[in-house]
């Protein structure tokens, strides 16, 4: 079997509006001519990335990565998939000066790689971090090694990043700007960190293509039309379980992917991110128990026979007859597919999508398949995917407090 996303099942049949050949067509173009997702079709660029991140991480024992939102999170989750993560990697995406203080000073700024991320060169977070790191480095008298070891992602035009990037001669790398942060998985944003963790990039754009390339967008409809149902039923709700560690942080970046698109004009359910089998212990209650106006995404994989087995003789001396010639994987099998039969058996209205195992080719095709019904989504209810109109407020006001 491919370790590719395999499949979408919901737990009951959905019909499908009556034009869905039209907007299956409208979502085929908007998907065709999308550049978040055109992105993996060009390789070269794609090479052109791999070389110029390669040379930037010679010689360097540490990277910090500075960026907020889609800067930060898609890369973070792309690199969650490892089992044996690097521990040189650090993501700065919150501001919390005591936290930053204690973890930037116990890094060595000559032997540390710092990538810099912001799409629009404005960021207050992202100058904030890079500046405070450029005032160590000032007081230390390095200014030219910090700037040596900066790599630069944004956009190139005249901004306040692009312009210390250019005096500087800090690697610049163009962020581009038909890219919207939440969609930039598959750019350098997301490649660029997961290249110097040393993920197969060419497999995530691979697992994305082969998404894409299907044209068929028939589950995503289902669960547009599943969305529509709750939305009119007063679901508030839309709960993502996951049941790999690996893809902690994938939930992270969905919460903002979905939020950002679908939040507007008073519509949108509001995305919550559970993990198996932590949250069955601490939510599953009220999941089940508590009010009907939720609706579920189990994200599974095969773990039958996997991770470490446990001792039979104590269980056995312990009549914990069940956990005997089991191994930790067993048991996570049994419960996720415990739970869900659990919501079956209860009415519930949820989907499963089955990923045999958790890597690059998977991951890239789950985040496509999230990107397309996310805007599939955007578009059954009438509000552009890809706008934030309502932070723009708190933003200017931030700057106004600092004046």
């Amino acid at each position: 079997m491919s370790t590719n996303f395999t499949n979408i099942n919901f737990n009951e049949d959905i019909n499908l509006p009556n034009n869905i050949d039209q907007l299956n067509q409208e979502i085929t173009t908007i998907c065709n001519n999308l550049p978040a997702l055109n992105i993996v079709k060009d390789k070269e660029l794609l090479e052109f990335t791999l070389e110029k991140t390669e040379i930037f991480k010679k010689n360097k024992k540490n990277f910090v990565v500075f960026g907020t939102g889609g800067s930060n999170l898609g890369a973070r989750a792309l690199i969650n998939i490892l089992t044996n993560r690097p521990k040189n990697i650090f993501f700065f995406d919150n501001i919390d000066p005591l936290f930053f203080q204690n973890e930037v000073m116990s890094l060595d700024i000559k032997t540390t790689g710092f990538v810099v991320i912001s799409k629009s060169g404005t960021t207050p977070e992202t100058l904030s971090q890079f500046g405070a790191v450029i005032n160590l480095a000032y007081e230390k008298n390095i200014l030219d090694t910090l700037y040596a070891n900066t790599l630069v992602v944004t956009e190139f035009k005249n901004s306040p990043l692009f312009n210390i990037a250019k005096k500087n001669n800090c690697l610049l790398l163009e962020h581009q700007k038909d890219i919207g942060g939440r969609y930039s998985i598959f750019s350098n944003v997301g490649m660029i960190p997961a290249i110097i963790a040393g993920l197969d990039v060419k497999k995530i754009h691979q697992g994305a293509l082969s998404i894409i390339n299907k044209n068929n967008f028939t589950n995503t409809f289902k669960f547009a039309q599943l969305y529509r149902f709750c939305n009119a039923n007063n679901f508030l709700s839309n709960v993502i379980m996951t049941y790999s560690d690996g893809l902690n942080y994938f939930g992270k970046w969905y919460l903002q992917l979905w939020a950002e698109s679908i939040g507007k004009k008073n519509r949108g359910i509001t995305a919550l991110h559970a993990t198996g089998t932590t949250d069955q212990h601490s939510q599953l209650q009220l999941y089940l128990d508590g009010p009907k106006d939720k609706f579920f995404t189990f994200i599974k994989s095969n773990y039958k026979n996997k991770g470490l087995k446990i001792n039979s003789e104590i269980m056995r001396g312990e009549s914990v007859n069940y956990l005997v010639d089991k191994t930790m994987g067993d048991l996570m099998h049994a419960e996720q597919n415990a739970t869900i039969d659990t919501f079956k058996l209860n009415n519930f209205k949820f989907r499963e999508i089955t990923i045999e195992d958790i890597n690059e080719e998977s991951i890239g095709s789950l985040m496509a398949n999230s990107i397309i019904e996310t805007i599939a989504a955007c578009v059954y209810f009438d509000v552009d995917p890809f706008d934030q109109p309502a932070v723009e407020q708190g933003k200017i006001l931030t700057k106004k407090y600092l004046s």
